[in-house]
């Protein structure tokens, strides 16, 4: 990701996760889990676009529980637990549902940003996907590495 990095102000989003500014030496950054990082993550359109580029890879894979755990590998560096995958594999049970009877729903989750879909793709599997990964982005897991 490129932004626009100023040397006594960073950019809002690297500022809500804790970037410190670059006017002073920083030893160790601070490691904070704030309600305002959750709101960047569940509205900022590049983790909208990043969600559904991650959603299409799950649809892509064969397997939905090899699909979550490589997922949730990548996003937090640890492997799953097996109460957490199953968490997440009735969350994307249940979204795909929802998106299968109404694809109006869809919309948000895959009109965001450049990354486009095939024609072939299924759109609620593809958004179904995106929510999940999405929710892996907000974990505690992923935010904050201990």
């Amino acid at each position: 990701m490129y932004t626009i990095w100023k040397r006594s102000v960073p950019h809002p989003t690297l500022a809500t996760f804790d970037a410190p500014a670059r006017d002073v030496c920083t030893i160790q950054r601070q490691e904070t889990n704030t309600p305002l990082q959750a709101l960047v993550l569940l509205n900022d359109p590049t983790y909208i676009e990043a969600s559904r580029v991650l959603g299409k890879r799950m649809s892509d894979s064969g397997d939905l529980k090899v699909a979550i755990s490589n997922v949730f590998r990548q996003l937090t560096g640890r492997k799953i637990k097996e109460d957490e995958l199953q968490l997440l594999v009735d969350l994307q049970e249940n979204e795909y549902k929802k998106f299968a009877t109404n694809l109006e729903r869809t919309k948000g989750w895959l009109n965001t940003g450049e990354f486009k879909l095939d024609n072939g793709d299924d759109k609620a599997l593809v958004a179904a996907n995106a929510v999940v990964a999405n929710t892996i982005m907000n974990a505690d897991a992923c935010i904050t590495k201990r």
